[in-house]
């Protein structure tokens, strides 16, 4: 079942709608789930350290987007980036086919 599928079954028609539940959950998935991939990717690729925790990641996560910093605008807008990176290379894929 696709994505386009899914979406459709719960009431998103438009496209429009479409793309926007999929920002959403992009955003959902930067701001709920990259900060606990790069806490246990850092942990288990340097170890623990003393004063770490997820609680104070998602503190500095939190507060960094207050100040502006590009680090934590990046892994908000990771997701979101990459599913247009995605979206960008699939058209550039396809207008390749129509040429030959």
């Amino acid at each position: 079942m696709t994505t386009g599928t899914i979406l459709k079954r719960l009431g998103f028609t438009s496209s429009w709608s479409v793309e926007l539940a999929l920002a959403a959950l992009a955003l959902l998935m930067g701001i709920g789930l990259m900060p606990i991939l790069i806490f246990y990717a850092g942990t288990a690729a340097l170890g623990r350290y003393e004063g770490a925790s997820l609680g104070h990641l998602y503190n500095s996560q939190f507060a960094g987007l207050g100040q502006a910093s590009i680090a934590a605008w990046t892994v908000l807008l990771g997701p979101y980036g990459l599913y247009l990176l995605f979206k960008a290379l699939r058209a550039w894929w396809r207008a390749g086919a129509r040429l030959t």
